[in-house]
């Protein structure tokens, strides 16, 4: 029986066991170079609607905010949606400070809703959120 001179190698040459980890980095790393081995494994080109990735802005379709709202708008509407269960519209101050106290709302929530007007009923968040006095959407079809 041959006696192996390394032991743990493997019957290819060091030089063999190069080429397959450069072959295979791809697979077994992340980032730095192409992460295909094969040239049909690579991404298509953009369509001809779409800008290629290097193209786009850093900056575009990040965050913003709707016309009429700015985004603490709506941050604080999304927060006060959080509390409100949607089955509770079309609902009352009642209902919807119900609402918010059922989904542990903080007291800061609860305290909004029940300065609400009473004897008015809300058919959505917006309609909620405009009543406290905040910022909607400038086209808003909320009846």
């Amino acid at each position: 029986m041959p006696i192996d001179p390394q032991p743990g190698s493997s019957t290819n040459s060091p030089r063999r066991d190069d080429e397959l980890a450069a072959e295979t980095s791809g697979y077994t790393q992340g980032g730095g170079g192409a992460p295909r081995v094969e040239e049909w494994r690579e991404p298509g080109p953009a369509g001809e609607d779409q800008p290629a990735p290097g193209e786009l802005d850093e900056s575009a379709g990040v965050g913003g905010s709707p016309p009429g709202m700015d985004a603490g708008d709506v941050a604080g509407r999304s927060e006060l949606a959080r509390y409100v269960s949607p089955s509770t519209f079309p609902g009352d101050r009642a209902a919807l400070v119900a609402s918010a106290r059922d989904n542990n709302a903080p007291d800061a929530i609860v305290g909004q809703l029940d300065g609400l007007p009473e004897g008015r009923r809300y058919v959505n968040v917006s309609a909620v959120w405009e009543a406290l006095g905040h910022g909607v959407e400038a086209d808003d079809q909320r009846f």
